[in-house]
């Protein structure tokens, strides 16, 4: 059911419609400007036929309901998309409500209480995938009431000794290897569905010296930050 979903859902749709094109599409775990990115990893392009005939399948001819909730506050990256959801998923049979939540607490009780059918999120991958990815995928990390774990209860041992080996693993084709094949089983898997990759920008005071341009942006330390001259 979840490669059904993932074969009725249109990317490009999402990202140069509902997003105006500021977003791109994603289709791994790992961002795709990585070093780790698997870039023969093939995406799940909209295919309603398919997306019928695995729903027929799995025992769910006859059609299915489920609930989707999504972050308050950010319509266009997320009530917007969680919408479009309801309307495209009825056309393989799933009938969608969509659950919205006052704030953003409500959310997060709901979703790391494991009180969700699907939901739409943001998560980042930082500067390492050990830091912003493992997270996601290990079952070691399926901890209930702590948002942005494992909150989707994914559980498969392969991929638990892949990361594990990765995290430690010192030789960078060595480690790209294990992030290949940790990739292509959880495109198979499909515990998360990656639609887009959002962008962020930076933008400072050119009299301000050493500013933050690395990965972290405005997150690092400002210590070093200074005004290079005087601020009228």
């Amino acid at each position: 059911m979840r490669q059904a979903i993932a074969y009725a859902v249109d990317r490009e749709f999402i990202t140069k419609a509902l997003m105006r094109g500021v977003a791109k599409p994603q289709r791994s775990p790992i961002i795709e400007s990585s070093p780790f990115f698997d870039e023969t990893i093939e995406p799940y392009d909209v295919d309603l036929d398919k997306a019928n005939a695995l729903v027929a399948e799995a025992g769910f001819g006859d059609g299915m309901e489920l609930t989707v909730d999504y972050l308050p506050g950010v319509d266009e990256q997320q009530k917007n998309v969680a919408e479009y959801l309801k309307s495209q998923l009825k056309k393989i049979g799933i009938d969608v409500t969509v659950r919205p939540s006052p704030d953003f607490p409500t959310w997060a009780g709901r979703i790391s209480g494991h009180d969700f059918d699907m939901t739409m999120d943001v998560v980042f991958n930082w500067g390492d995938p050990v830091i912003g990815v493992h997270r996601t995928y290990l079952s070691s990390n399926i901890v209930k009431g702590v948002i942005w774990s494992n909150t989707q209860s994914y559980s498969n041992p392969k991929v638990d000794e892949i990361l594990n080996a990765a995290a430690v693993e010192v030789d960078p084709a060595k480690r790209k290897a294990l992030y290949t094949e940790f990739q292509r089983i959880v495109a198979e898997d499909m515990p998360v569905y990656w639609i887009n990759a959002s962008p962020y920008h930076t933008a400072y005071d050119k009299r301000l010296g050493d500013p933050p341009l690395t990965i972290w942006g405005p997150m690092s330390p400002m210590d070093e930050v200074y005004w290079k001259e005087p601020k009228e």
